[in-house]
């Protein structure tokens, strides 16, 4: 292997390192001094932290500094995931409801000591102090993704709120003088609750004012536990105002939790009975204020969210101005109806009907959109729905906008992305011209700025998932490959959620079956 020329073998390496696992490539360092002094600087670029390494009762070997010092040079992200650390207070509300359970002690009491945040595993300061020492010696880190605990039962969000406290101070306290400013952060997991606690706390302020100063990309996935509308809206001015200390942001990516394991739909229907309306409301992803500004914006996504057709429309005018690139991916828009409200369903619609204005109190996507985002060169969808919430019952289902009015069958995807990039409509099938009007009359002139339809469109063209996988995705990948080679992944830590939430479950099962059981645990005799 001497013989062969290093730029041959850098180039074999980097293209296993493109088709493999890290873990897969680390056993490679070991095989020769070349293959080291090649790989080390691939696979030191991205630092793991998660919870077995900073667990006393864990085999896993501690962060250690002086490794630290030898490696420093190469790391560029930081990947800290501590999605299993279990809140006292879930914990505490288990123990209470397996108290009659005594086949669920035991892992009462392993969830208190193991993977609670104490003194038996590991403290709050510990985890600042090590979080501290690794950017003491890994200056050039600029990306961080932190996956913060995740509660299984009930709302309890203090240790996902001091998580990501102690992160945030560790980054705003570490060296000036050659330390690398934050460019990328993915957060998952964060909480309205852990949000509004940050933000009111002037400390926690201060050090996401400094973290984020020279932040280009975020990512945020969202756990929504507020319903109030009081609560939602100081939560939404806590979102927004924490998003414009980052005035230099480039892409921004805000993203639901899975909170619904069914598969995508065209219509979520909810009835008055089910749920206030007031309740329903709050749920939409809340409004920006109106003076919100993020001058260098250039890419948006939001994926897994409702909105209300008035947030859409304020998020777009807010941010249109300098925004390029716009993807949608599960997003639905919330639509209430009565009787003497949007009863035929027309008033609320991603794309509109054609060749009509939208009606007064109508709020009609698609040309809103193309209006307000005047530099948007890509705009991408999948499986965009409607939220319907029913006051009380109507007489007809509404047909929305699902139906192509130029009678191809194209999805309402495909037809909202066409809108909004302005490409020209074929025509109906009797003839007449499709024209889809703006609100306004002064945006008229958008008619005549119409792309001609030079091909039949491929997939990539508007649907995110396959524009984002076969093209380009400048919002989310930072979700999937924080240092652009290695896919963020931690089985240990899925593992381990899915042995805590498979053990509840048991214990509730039991607990319903004792339940259901006659007392004294026999049949009742008819």
């Amino acid at each position: 292997m001497d013989r062969l020329p290093r730029e041959l073998v850098e180039e074999i390496l980097e293209k296993y390192v493109a088709q493999g696992h890290k873990n897969a490539v680390l056993p490679l360092r070991l095989v020769c001094r070349v293959f080291d002094q090649i790989l080390k600087p691939i696979v030191c670029r991205t630092l793991g932290l998660d919870f077995s390494r900073l667990n006393r009762r864990s085999n896993r070997q501690h962060p250690r500094t002086d490794e630290l010092q030898t490696i420093g040079r190469y790391c560029k992200s930081i990947y800290i995931d501590l999605m299993v650390i279990r809140d006292e207070l879930e914990v505490d509300f288990l123990a209470d409801l397996f108290e009659r359970v005594p086949a669920m002690s035991d892992f009462c009491r392993t969830l208190h000591k193991k993977y609670c945040m104490n003194d038996r595993s590991f403290t709050e300061l510990e985890y600042f102090l090590i979080v501290e020492a690794i950017l003491f010696n890994c200056r050039d880190i600029d990306r961080l993704r932190l996956n913060l605990p995740i509660q299984l039962v009930g709302r309890h969000c203090n240790v996902s709120t001091r998580v990501l406290a102690n992160t945030l101070k560790a980054f705003a306290l570490r060296p000036e003088e050659d330390s690398a400013h934050l460019k990328a952060l993915v957060v998952e997991n964060i909480t309205d609750i852990g949000i509004c606690h940050l933000w009111m706390n002037p400390s926690d302020v201060v050090n996401i004012m400094k973290v984020l100063q020279a932040l280009e990309h975020l990512v945020l996935t969202l756990r929504r536990h507020e319903t109030e509308p009081q609560r939602v809206s100081v939560f939404g001015a806590c979102l927004w105002n924490l998003m414009a200390t980052a005035d230099r942001l480039l892409s921004l990516c805000l993203m639901g939790a899975h909170g619904d394991d069914r598969s995508p739909r065209d219509v979520k229907l909810t009835r008055s009975q089910q749920m206030p309306v007031e309740e329903w409301r709050a749920r939409s992803l809340p409004a920006p204020n109106e003076h919100l500004v993020l001058a260098n914006l250039t890419c948006l996504e939001l994926k897994r969210m409702e909105l209300s057709a008035e947030v859409m429309i304020r998020i777009v005018q807010n941010l249109g101005s300098t925004l390029e690139e716009l993807y949608l991916n599960e997003v639905y828009l919330k639509v209430e109806q009565a009787q003497d409200l949007n009863a035929g369903g027309k008033d609320i619609l991603w794309v509109g009907l054609p060749n009509q204005r939208p009606p007064a109190e109508g709020r009609w996507i698609a040309m809103a959109l193309r209006c307000a985002a005047p530099h948007l060169r890509v705009c991408r969808a999948s499986f965009l729905g409607y939220d319907r919430y029913l006051r009380e019952d109507v007489p007809n289902i509404p047909e929305f906008d699902f139906v192509d009015p130029c009678g191809l069958g194209r999805g309402i995807t495909q037809r909202f992305v066409e809108v909004v990039m302005g490409i020209q409509q074929p025509n109906m099938p009797n003839g007449d011209p499709v024209e889809y009007l703006p609100a306004n009359s002064q945006h008229d002139y958008l008619l005549n700025q119409l792309k001609p339809r030079s091909h039949a469109p491929r997939v990539t063209d508007y649907d995110t998932n396959a524009h984002q996988l076969d093209v380009a995705n400048p919002t989310s990948e930072w979700l999937r490959k924080l240092d652009g080679i290695f896919q963020n992944l931690n089985s240990n830590t899925l593992d381990e959620l899915h042995y805590i939430a498979e053990t509840a479950c048991r214990g509730m099962n039991e607990i319903q079956r004792r339940r259901s059981e006659p007392a004294g645990g026999r049949q009742p005799v008819f």
